[in-house]
């Protein structure tokens, strides 16, 4: 009896000692699961945090220059173009004696004169030709053209040092200009840009002034196809596909805009575009207005008779 006793004792220890060893084991193989569990949700971190890095991260390139550099990163003007300023002098260079050898034709009539002070010129004017010599680009200006409905603008650094010569061929004679590059560079560069491409060629001075203020003014291309139709009213309303805001304004003193001034037409502030005025007499004008793209050179005279001669 004592013997089956010892037995029955004998096999429940066993039993307990294989339930403690099998817990034993299942409690270790708990423990290496969560430890390879710990170890992968450690690498996924890792892993993420290195796509979130390496995906997100901005460009090696920095936006902005080191010192000592000397090139610049600036927003580029609304409607300009950015042609490098070797290709705009370039380009200038190859139309600065497109006006060499043509002759005024001495066509175009004048007629009778109404005696009012301000309207179409009794002479026909005509520009035949226009030419402007290459720039100096040892400085430039960032300039601003604002499109309206037009196919191209100049570029948007234009030339900004000394002077260029303009050659207006007219039906009547040739007039010249000194242009005032340094100080109206945008103005300077639209001209530079229009001439070369023929736009003033062709064109007719629209408008003459004879009391108060004493201007011929030009530079509508479509100024001759309203005269002809005989619409003399709808000149002077066109332009050149941009605008762009107004520089090198004259003081605020009697007879700022002299004689041989040649000036920018516009409509309101930042409205300037490609019609000029040619002042043949001392003129008296807003000094916060009008462009003062430069001065003639020859060929006043030829303004200074249309003037005689009246307005329609």
């Amino acid at each position: 009896m004592a013997s089956k006793q010892s037995q029955r004792m004998a096999a429940r220890q066993q039993l307990q000692q294989r339930m403690s060893q099998k817990a034993e084991q299942e409690r270790r193989q708990r423990t290496v699961w969560w430890s390879l569990g710990g170890v992968g949700a450690l690498v996924a971190l890792v892993l993420i945090a290195w796509i979130a890095v390496t995906v997100f991260s901005p460009d090696d390139e920095s936006d902005s220059a080191t010192p000592g550099d000397t090139e610049t990163s600036a927003e580029t003007p609304a409607g300009g173009n950015d042609t490098p300023i070797e290709e705009t002098v370039a380009n200038a260079e190859g139309a600065a004696a497109r006006c060499d050898g043509i002759e005024p034709s001495g066509e175009g009539a004048t007629g009778e004169s109404s005696g009012a002070g301000d309207g179409q010129p009794a002479t026909d004017v005509y520009l035949e030709c226009m030419s402007l010599s290459a720039p100096d680009a040892s400085s430039t200006a960032e300039c601003a053209y604002t499109p309206t409905g037009g196919d191209t603008v100049p570029a948007t650094v234009e030339p900004a040092a000394g002077t260029q010569e303009m050659t207006i061929v007219t039906n009547l004679g040739v007039v010249t200009a000194d242009i005032d590059t340094a100080n109206a560079p945008c103005t300077a560069g639209s001209f530079t840009h229009l001439a070369g491409q023929g736009y003033f060629d062709g064109q007719q001075c629209h408008r003459l002034t004879t009391q108060g203020i004493y201007v011929l003014q030009c530079g509508d291309p479509d100024a001759r196809a309203a005269i002809e139709s005989g619409n003399p009213q709808g000149a002077g309303m066109g332009g050149p596909g941009y605008e762009m805001a107004e520089e090198n304004m004259p003081a605020g003193t009697e007879n700022n805009y002299p004689a041989g001034t040649l000036a920018m037409a516009n409509a309101g502030a930042g409205t300037t575009g490609s019609q000029f005025f040619i002042v043949y007499e001392d003129s008296t004008l807003n000094p916060a207005s009008y462009t003062i793209l430069g001065q003639i050179t020859s060929g006043l005279d030829i303004v200074q008779e249309v003037a005689a001669a009246g307005v329609m």
